[in-house]
């Protein structure tokens, strides 16, 4: 197991700034492969700076200067020690997407906050062109943007050195402000390419909103994404979003084989329970007892249509230099491939007309998303036969 860090080996400054009041600030962040949240880091100046405990949250940002706050990722610190770096553990890491500078469609940016009252500590003049950290910081898979004038920047025009003095719970309130001096007030995060003992795979987690493109398209039909799976894995939930505006949800869910273009036995659900309503985001439909072998699939929805916006729909995410263009997504033993290494015709398919294979691929955009999710968990179980495949068996586990 590897781990990262921003600043591994940087010390921040012996004094803070003098400042009386609440303030939260932040630091925006993306992953460019699989990567568990493990906590914060905050530098304490050796004198002038409060040790007392802090309040730490994660937020995702979008478009229009909005942020979502990450389920799980709050957390408050004990007491403070001065003069040196203070690790503020999550008591369960999180799973963070995949995202990509400069590719503003789908790309998931994040925003470290700790809340603090009184003196902090800060290095202006450190993310803008020409400063040390103009290029934004890359380690390993986990990327930090430069401020708006250097060459990482935000896709959201938000700037590094983001703050708030909104309050000084950053839970409440995201720190998405700027005094333009590309500042640096010493907030750390640190991640791990390996995924805890017994955790789920999605290829979309902590991503809760999608930034705003929602599809008028009132047309029945099924659509989904083509995934692969290296190992036996159990199905735990298919995730779909339903967008601002939807008035309705898919009527039918599951699994498709590629290779068969048949419904995986165990998968087909014409009737799904949904976690949430119509326009509440990100929902699911759970599973229990199917085992799907290593291959490649397609989970998909189904809408009967009549009602248009029922999806959201993100051009150019699996091709056209999308974050998901290259490499496509690879979390454990599930991958999403890109459009050019997808199942002809490519990657996101539908089709009008019914519960039927989508092989339809939408030729004006390259590689768009509509945004339909798998979560499974990697299955000891199925190593021994018990598995759901196309006109097979299905397996029950207590």
């Amino acid at each position: 197991m590897s781990t990262y860090r921003l600043f591994p080996s940087a010390d921040g400054p012996s004094s803070p700034v003098s400042f009386a009041g609440s303030f939260i600030p932040g630091l925006t962040f993306f992953v460019t492969g699989e990567a568990w949240f493990q906590g914060y880091w905050w530098w304490v100046c050796g004198s002038g700076q409060a040790t007392a405990s802090v309040k730490c949250a994660l937020w995702q940002a979008s478009a229009g200067y909005t942020a979502t706050l990450v389920p799980g990722s709050v957390i408050t610190s004990g007491e403070l020690t001065a003069g040196q770096w203070n690790w503020i553990p999550l008591e369960t890491p999180l799973p963070l997407s995949i995202g990509a500078s400069g590719a503003r469609a789908g790309v998931a940016e994040y925003v470290a906050a700790i809340g603090c009252n009184g003196s902090f500590p800060v290095t202006n003049n450190s993310f803008g062109s020409g400063d040390i950290y103009g290029a934004g910081i890359t380690n390993g898979p986990l990327s930090a943007f430069s401020a708006q004038s250097g060459a990482q920047p935000s896709p959201f025009g938000i700037d590094q050195g983001t703050f708030t003095t909104a309050g000084s719970d950053p839970s409440a309130s995201p720190p998405l402000g700027s005094d333009g001096m590309s500042d640096n007030f010493w907030v750390d995060v640190q991640i791990s390419d390996t995924a805890p003992a017994g955790t789920s795979y999605r290829l979309w987690p902590s991503y809760p909103t999608i930034p705003p493109t929602t599809n008028a398209d009132d047309f029945e039909q099924t659509m989904g994404t083509e995934f692969t799976l290296s190992g036996p894995c159990a199905l735990d939930n298919v995730w779909y979003y339903s967008p601002p505006g939807s008035t309705q949800l898919p009527t039918r869910c599951g699994i498709w084989n590629v290779a068969a273009k048949e419904v995986v036995t165990g998968t087909d659900n014409s009737s799904p329970s949904w976690s949430g309503a119509a326009a509440s985001g990100w929902i699911s439909c759970p599973y229990q007892g199917v085992v799907l072998p290593a291959g490649d699939y397609k989970v998909t929805v189904y809408t009967p249509g009549g009602s248009g916006n029922f999806y959201q729909e993100t051009e150019d995410y699996f091709g056209g230099g999308g974050p998901a263009s290259s490499a496509g997504i690879t979390y454990g033993p599930l991958s999403a491939p890109g459009t050019t290494s997808a199942t002809a015709p490519g990657q996101t398919t539908y089709q009008h007309g019914g519960w039927l294979y989508p092989d339809t691929y939408d030729t004006e955009f390259d590689g768009q998303n509509r945004w339909v999710d798998v979560e499974v968990t990697p299955s000891s179980a199925a190593t021994s036969g018990s598995t759901a495949s196309p006109g097979g068996f299905l397996s029950f586990f207590p």
